[in-house]
């Protein structure tokens, strides 16, 4: 079953600038993890935007679970879609719990609905996961980059959707909570869940995702297993510098080196 469904997408932001994807089409079957790779510029978080149905396509189609993501309504696609953007900041200064919390708003009843104990476990759970149970009263904007990606996360896993959307999940944190991170999203992919997200470090994307697709100028250049696209000439045509790829000896998964 395809989760995922781009056809032919284009986009600009405005008439003035050029295309920032430019006819990409992109097809993503339940509970794959496809990493999105690329230098800046190439339209990876534009992509996710686009799924998450936060813009309109200039031209083509897009479908997540055969749906126009514009026109379910937010609620229901809050249902379906989880979106962790790269810079998550609230207006205002919300707690912690508040912040989780708000990833059970599509399961309420009415937007002033008491919250139940199902969500308040459901929170508790997803702190846990991302190990920042001990910041569940603390203020949002008092925690550090790499703490408030980890509750942003914890969000996500709150609002328990079918398909997840990441933008750049390790950004800003230290090399245990990557290690964290990595095995939550390592964990989500076993539940079956369909995650793509966009990634700066190719390791990271060979380690975890099933599928890495290469982008360049708005346009997939490369499409395919790690261990087949992940080579020297592969990245080369997509960073514009030299690569040595080598194997890990004790997982086997691929290791770049520039």
């Amino acid at each position: 079953m395809v989760d995922v469904a781009l056809k032919s997408v284009s986009f600009r932001y405005n008439s003035k600038q050029g295309l920032v994807l430019n006819g990409t089409t992109l097809f993503v079957e339940h509970g794959e993890f496809v990493g999105l790779l690329g230098p800046n510029g190439s339209g990876k978080t534009t992509m996710l935007r686009i799924i998450a149905g936060l813009f309109p396509v200039s031209d083509g189609e897009v479908k997540v679970c055969g749906m126009n993501p514009l026109k379910i309504g937010r609620k229901k696609l809050a249902k379906i879609v989880g979106f962790v953007t790269q810079d998550f900041i609230p207006i205002y200064d919300y707690t912690v719990k508040q912040i989780v919390l708000s990833g059970r708003l599509p399961y309420a009843k009415t937007f002033f609905s008491t919250w139940t104990d199902r969500d308040l476990e459901a929170v508790k759970e997803a702190l846990r996961k991302v190990d920042a149970e001990r910041f569940i009263e603390r203020s949002f904007h008092s925690l550090s980059t790499g703490e408030q990606k980890r509750v942003a996360m914890a969000r996500i896993l709150a609002q328990n959707t079918p398909v997840i959307l990441l933008d750049e999940p390790t950004a800003h944190l230290d090399p245990g909570h990557v290690v964290e991170i990595k095995n939550v999203l390592a964990h989500l992919h076993k539940e079956g869940k369909t995650i793509i997200a966009a990634f700066h470090d190719v390791n990271i994307a060979s380690e975890l995702c099933t599928r890495i697709v290469f982008m360049k100028s708005g346009k997939i250049l490369f499409d395919g297993p790690p261990e087949k696209i992940i080579t020297e000439k592969t990245l080369e045509l997509i960073y514009d510098t030299k690569f040595h790829v080598i194997k890990n000896p004790e997982t086997g998964k691929l290791i770049v080196v520039y």
